[in-house]
């Protein structure tokens, strides 16, 4: 299963929701199953989906860690049927629904078989355009909800071309599902932020920075940055890609020649100079890997 693709709504992925680390495993386990594509087969409120023992060890769980494995995956099935998800549809108009409406145990067979909640599946199935998807295997290796949450966003934003995301640190709270919680910001930042951005940077794709606002002695916001870790030689001292430094790559003639005819540019983009470094500022913090033929530092000089 670590190949499969998770793939998600981005107001799915823009939810509010509280559910432990096992109880997300799962979930992603059970969407990963879901082909969206067009001409795949059609998923309805009936349709079942299995999840073993051995698909659960095999993803994420350690050599040593795994006893009890049915236990666990019983417990944390019966927990992930309570799950609320709150879904903000347009101002004013929100969807609270369950993620899941049904479970079946099978002790012997070492198995559970989830039914998604029928308010959820055009979340996970009609997805044409303005969602998020990522392999299984990248989450295998966090163990914090707050880090695999936090990976979600950060791979929507960037999808949606966004490198940087500013929050008030209580709107931060809400988004992580954890208002309420962790009042204090020493605690917020050693509970919730420091072990995801570490768990992040080790684990994943990506690479996160953060840096924080005070007014007076009071800590009041944040800013995240990230980017994906093809660009590491762009970082500066505090792992950050500046903006001008991603400007200075695309206004160089020799990159221009290089990509003019790059497939993921528009149309107005390969005719007109601003569109092209406009669009190619996204690409390369969006895909990178698209840009391993040359070193991009080069186009620098």
């Amino acid at each position: 299963m670590e190949n499969y693709i998770v793939s998600q709504s981005n107001d799915l992925v823009l939810a509010t929701y509280t559910m432990t680390t096992k109880e997300k495993q799962l979930l992603l386990a059970c969407v990963s199953q879901i082909d969206s594509r067009e001409g795949a087969r059609e998923i309805t409120k009936q349709t079942k989906f299995t999840i073993t023992v051995e698909q659960i060890r095999d993803v994420f769980y350690n050599k040593g860690n795994d006893k009890n494995l049915f236990r666990d995956l019983s417990e944390v099935s019966a927990r992930l049927q309570d799950r609320k998800a709150t879904i903000h549809i347009a101002e004013g108009d929100k969807l609270v629904t369950n993620f899941v409406s049904a479970v079946r145990f099978q002790k012997f067979k070492g198995r559970v078989i989830l039914t998604f909640a029928e308010d959820i599946l055009p979340y996970l199935t009609e997805l044409k355009a303005n969602f998020t998807k990522y392999r299984l295997i990248e989450i295998s290796q966090l163990s914090s909800t707050h880090a695999i949450r936090l990976y979600e966003l950060i791979v929507c934003w960037t999808g949606l071309f966004t490198y940087k995301q500013e929050f008030e640190l209580d709107d931060f709270r809400y988004v992580m599902g954890v208002s309420g919680k962790y009042k204090q910001f020493g605690q917020l930042k050693e509970s919730v932020i420091d072990k995801a951005i570490a768990e992040i940077n080790e684990h994943t794709d990506f690479n996160i920075s953060v840096e924080y606002r005070k007014v007076g002695r009071t800590f009041v916001s944040m800013t995240l940055r990230f980017h994906k870790k093809s660009l590491a030689k762009l970082e500066d001292k505090k792992g950050k890609i500046s903006e001008e430094m991603l400007s200075a790559i695309v206004r160089s003639n020799q990159f221009e020649a290089d990509y003019n005819d790059y497939h993921r540019l528009s149309g107005q983009g390969k005719r007109d100079r601003d569109a092209f470094r406009s669009e190619m500022k996204n690409f390369i913090a969006t895909y990178p890997e698209d840009f391993e033929e040359k070193p991009l530092e080069n186009y620098l000089k």
